[in-house]
């Protein structure tokens, strides 16, 4: 702290050295522009149930921990035709599909980017 007298007032400045300014503006930074928004991922058990086999299941889990992914499994999401054609996940309440389960987990680390 640095102390400048002026006719009737005094005005207290703060000094910082370099290394503190530079790691005043990182922090800063970090925190204005590394904000990543969650994801909202909606799955339908039914589907998951029809598509999914032990090795995608792993996959599945691996990608649920990401910290930026919030998920909710529901019962039945009331798309039963595409239900039955293909995997599919409400994204940010957009449908998402795959040619497989692998190819929309592929779709969903997309999202992540």
């Amino acid at each position: 702290m640095h102390f400048v007298s002026g006719s009737d007032k005094i005005k207290i400045t703060n000094i910082y050295s370099s290394n503190e300014r530079s790691d005043m503006m990182k922090n800063l930074l970090s925190k204005v522009f590394s904000k990543k928004a969650k994801i909202q991922i909606e799955f339908c058990q039914n589907n998951l149930d029809r598509f999914l086999n032990e090795q995608t299941i792993a996959d599945y889990g691996k990608f649920l921990e990401n910290p930026r992914i919030q998920y909710k499994e529901y019962e039945c999401l009331s798309e039963c035709k595409l239900c039955k054609k293909t995997p599919y996940a409400k994204v940010n309440g957009q449908i998402m599909s795959g040619e497989d389960s692998q190819d929309l987990l592929n779709k969903l680390y997309d999202e992540l980017k």
